[in-house]
């Protein structure tokens, strides 16, 4: 069959791209997290109607924190989970599958409670009950448990590999939840401004709905076959998901150090400016986390049937479109960047330098592939921390010098050198140790190196 620029730039046929079960995924997924990014988008210009400036940095401000200490919260179950989910379904191990199953739903719960209440307390003690900004984040810090729930069972039903299932409740459920009791409550309270803690209150609920909705895809998708009874290696787990801990706490912490810098030094206002600009780069990113997410499993189980070739064909064919999809739309933010901006209110426009910066760290990151997803699916989780923290050491520390300097542009520059340490250094580290050559270009000078040697 004749193939098209396109297909020959991935290198398969157009029949072999439908027939693909990866394709498939990857375009369902692509679909779900353009969708999902949308409302968010979407999502995040209706509050920075319906709120102030003030209150629009309080209420992203506190959700930061939320991101960072819901990693900790999971214990690092959630790609732990899914990696070790595909591997035991793909042995036929189903007393494992259950034993994760049930060992990972009861310690997410456990520990989310400890760290809400935790930071709860913390809160109530270290600032008057009765101050508008507690209250705010203390419901933000309720709502830790439903989100580590969430988060851990969509992990469960990706593992299984129901990837779409996995997906729409936090991309589409919760979103369309959360938009539509916002437009409600405008409706409602028409009169009054809405504060950040009536936003909270209303995602509480948008989570609570899509974690309902969860339930019923476990319901639906997990049949898994009797037989055996479920053998719990606990203390194992917990030693290899605490790896995923630190690994995610890094990587949360490298994404949402940005804001919670900028919300520190610069106060709430410069903090709603900087979370616009990340959000709008972050669309860079649609693409590449729909297709990490759809082939994640694939890259576990491909590695450990040592299937080699078929991986590093699969990684260069997904990606290379990826890369395609994701270049129009950083050419819109780099050349007309304000129009976007525009949308949100017209004090907006003030964050089009940051957008421009942090549009080029994003599609750095795109065109170096998933390195640290396919470190973790090989089990080389030990070698991923080690160069996300060099990355947040490095943005923490040129945040400090360049944010006094050039405000939010500072924070977007420091963003934009982590972003591109870390990548480089996973790059290396995945070629290294597994073989395994992830970013879009280059894989011919790669072929040619191994056929010398």
């Amino acid at each position: 069959m004749k193939k098209n620029w396109l297909m020959r730039l991935i290198g398969m046929s157009t029949e072999e791209a439908v027939q693909s079960r990866a394709v498939r995924d990857v375009a369902g997924s692509l679909l779900l997290n353009i969708t999902g990014r949308i409302l968010q988008i979407g999502l995040a210009i209706l509050l920075a109607r319906i709120l102030s400036l003030e209150e629009f940095g309080l209420f992203t401000l506190v959700m930061s924190w939320v991101m960072v200490l819901v990693v900790p919260s999971m214990l690092g179950t959630r790609q732990f989970v899914q990696r070790e989910i595909a591997v035991a379904k793909a042995k036929g191990q189903w007393p494992q599958v259950k034993a994760l199953l049930r060992w990972s739903t009861v310690t997410v719960l456990l520990v989310s409670f400890m760290i809400s209440a935790f930071a709860v307390c913390w809160l109530i003690f270290r600032i008057p009950v009765h101050h508008s900004d507690n209250l705010t984040f203390i419901v933000g810090f309720a709502l830790l448990p439903l989100l580590a729930l969430l988060r851990l069972w969509q992990a469960q039903l990706r593992g299984w590999g129901a990837i779409l299932a996995g997906q729409i409740p936090e991309n589409i459920v919760q979103r369309l939840s959360f938009g539509a009791l916002l437009l409600a409550g405008a409706a409602l309270l028409a009169s009054v401004k809405m504060g950040a803690l009536t936003a909270l209150l209303m995602q509480g609920l948008a989570i609570s709905f899509a974690l309902a909705v969860t339930a019923f895809f476990k319901f639906r998708y997990l049949r898994i076959p009797s037989g055996g009874s479920p053998e719990f290696e606990v203390w194992k787990w917990i030693r290899l998901s605490s790896r995923f801990t630190l690994l995610g706490g890094l990587v949360t912490l490298n994404s949402q150090v940005g804001v919670l810098i900028v919300g520190v030094m610069m106060g709430k206002a410069a903090t709603g400016l900087f979370s616009v600009a990340v959000k709008g780069a972050d669309l860079l990113t649609v693409a590449f986390l729909a297709a990490t997410t759809a082939l994640a499993p694939r890259m576990a189980a491909f590695y450990s049937e040592n299937r080699h070739g078929k991986l590093q064909l699969m990684l260069v064919r997904a990606y290379r479109v990826v890369a395609l999809l994701t270049f129009p739309v950083f050419l819109l933010f780099v050349f007309a960047g304000s129009f976007f901006l525009k949308v949100f209110g017209s004090s907006f426009e003030a964050a089009l330098s940051a957008l421009i910066i942090l549009s080029f760290g994003k599609f750095f990151s795109v065109l170096s592939g998933p390195n640290g997803m396919m470190l973790n699916m090989a089990g080389q989780e030990r070698v991923t921390p080690m160069a996300v923290a060099v990355s947040v050491v490095l943005t923490v520390a040129a945040s400090v010098v360049l944010i006094p300097l050039m405000g939010i542009n500072g924070a977007a520059l420091a963003s934009t050198l982590g972003i591109v340490t870390w990548n480089v250094l996973l790059v290396i580290f995945c070629y290294k140790r597994l073989g395994i050559w992830t970013p879009v270009l280059g894989i011919s000078l790669v072929r040619k190196k191994r056929s010398v040697s």
